[in-house]
């Protein structure tokens, strides 16, 4: 247990300090490659898609994501609701690819 939420807080400050610089990257660029479609394509070449769900849902959900992160909810905390939600393992996978594709300004 203990190991597991050592490996889980590294997982999340890595993938915090990912999404920083990707949000940086991406602002610096333009947001031209941000989309619904660009998400959808990441979180299946992850094999992140949400069990059972189909594209609207999943964008939907990325959407929400996004809004949750915005209000306050941490990146770890919101890896996990996803994981508990939708009954999968890949909320890392999940959180990453909707902060790069559908609210790249999100930065913490």
């Amino acid at each position: 247990m203990f190991t597991t939420r050592i490996r889980r807080n590294t997982i999340a400050a890595t993938f915090a300090l990912t999404v920083a610089g990707l949000s940086a990257g991406i602002i610096g660029a333009g947001t031209a490659s941000a989309t619904p479609a660009s998400f959808l394509d990441e979180i299946s070449i992850n094999n992140a898609g949400l069990p059972g769900k189909t594209a609207d849902e999943m964008v939907a959900a990325g959407y929400a994501t996004c809004d949750h992160l915005r209000h306050g909810t941490s990146v770890l905390d919101e890896m996990s609701a996803v994981e508990q939600t939708y009954h999968f393992n890949q909320g890392t996978l999940f959180v990453s690819a909707a902060t790069t594709n559908l609210c790249p300004d999100f930065a913490g």
